[in-house]
């Protein structure tokens, strides 16, 4: 167990000392807002492209802790390449293999421990504030390292906390079973198609067909966090421009994920209470109305406060679409359900939320990027309110055609 909570607190550093200081880091080397917008979507595209592939790759190729730590390797190595004297295309480049290789571990790892889990909506909770921790003390610390070395150590810290990552995922033990028995007895068993009956997209495509209302389930997650993704990459800028240093906004990001920890104990209790559906859209009411605060407020430590507020309604956003997409498909496509899901958030969202987001900064300032993150909270918000299951709702594993029996 120790090194599953060292797996979980690896992803939340790993956020907390690199990804919350890109948008500063990317600043410092001369990027003005539009070409960070430019940047941060070419990376979340890459982000969102590559995640279906790993999840693919984690439940048909090699399980998901293989397809973990390989993607871990070039994320690390070329993570180096922000922190060198390149030319601007080169620093693109690092940032769209940073952005591939790095994004998919905590979706996998979600994938390689949700269904070994007995009570996922109480234990999960536990698990994920420890990435809520870890992101807080990397953000501090970072915060801390970088006034003195600069933001261009940044990637330094990362290599290591990769290399961590690598280690951590070897020794979690994930069942008595290897990946590789388990779905061995699944094919015995006719609970895997082959790859004739899931069609060229793979698992992707066997997903969608498993579960139809997968595709609104996204839809809802990607308007939802295309307003948590124009946070995280412009609150920071926001502080900067308010006057703020390298502590500060690395304390704006530190003081958002603290608030995660007690708002993952508050989803595990809320769900089982109010359903999964009225934890979602209270959450992204919440983070709307947080949002609506950063156009008024023009005091750094008023956005502090609402920061701490938005990282509670954060875990509720999690949680929700996380034990959602875990109910909604079975243990044989988890790797995929919860890439997709992480593409949706951080790929496909963010894409829209940088790109929009750099061009609206630079133009009308925060109140194009804050109050239209706030529309997109409260329209995902809704959306998710109808299409996701009831909590009482059974899902039951959908019956192998018998024509693939047969052919077995």
């Amino acid at each position: 167990m120790r090194w599953l909570r060292a797996l979980y607190l690896a992803n939340g550093l790993a956020y907390g000392i690199m990804y919350s200081f890109i948008p500063v880091l990317l600043e410092a080397k001369g990027f003005n807002p539009a070409l960070i917008g430019l940047t941060t979507s070419l990376g979340s595209l890459a982000y969102a492209l590559a995640l279906p592939a790993w999840g693919h790759i984690g439940d048909i190729v090699s399980g998901p802790r293989r397809a973990l730590q390989v993607a871990c390797i070039p994320a690390a190595i070329f993570a180096l390449g922000l922190s060198a004297p390149l030319p601007v295309f080169a620093v693109i480049g690092c940032q769209l293999i940073l952005s591939a290789g790095g994004g998919p571990a905590p979706a996998l790892t979600d994938a390689m421990v949700l269904p070994t889990l007995e009570n996922a909506s109480t234990e999960y909770s536990r698990l994920r504030l420890l990435s809520s921790v870890g992101a807080a003390g990397g953000a501090i610390g970072g915060g801390i390292v970088y006034a003195f070395a600069g933001y261009l150590a940044a990637p330094m810290l990362y290599f290591g906390v990769m290399a961590a990552t690598v280690l951590s995922a070897q020794y979690v033990r994930i069942g008595r079973d290897s990946e590789r028995r388990r779905r061995a007895r699944a094919l015995l068993d006719g609970r895997v198609p082959d790859h004739e009956t899931r069609g060229r997209l793979g698992s992707v495509g066997e997903a969608f067909r498993v579960r139809p209302r997968l595709l609104a389930v996204l839809a809802s997650t990607t308007l939802v966090f295309m307003a948590v993704m124009a946070a995280a990459t412009y609150v920071g800028l926001h502080v900067a421009d308010l006057g703020g240093g390298p502590f500060e906004v690395g304390l704006v990001t530190a003081v958002g994920c603290s608030a995660e920890v007690p708002g993952l104990i508050l989803a595990g209790w809320l769900m089982p209470r109010l359903g999964t559906r009225s934890v979602l859209a209270g959450s992204a009411a919440g983070f709307a109305a947080c949002m609506v605060s950063w156009i008024i407020f023009t005091d750094s430590g008023a956005i502090l406060v609402t920061r701490l507020a938005s990282g509670v309604f954060f875990s509720g956003l999690t949680v929700s679409y996380v034990l959602t997409i875990s109910r909604m498909l079975p243990q044989r496509l988890q790797a995929t359900g919860q890439t997709l899901l992480q593409a949706a958030c951080y790929g496909v969202a963010a894409v829209a939320a940088n790109l929009l987001g750099g061009i609206l900064y630079g133009a009308v300032g925060p109140i194009g990027v804050f109050g239209g993150g706030a529309l997109c909270a409260v329209a995902g918000g809704a959306i998710g309110l109808f299409a996701l299951p009831s909590d009482d709702e059974h899902i039951l594993e959908p019956a192998v055609p018998a024509s693939v029996m047969l052919a077995r």
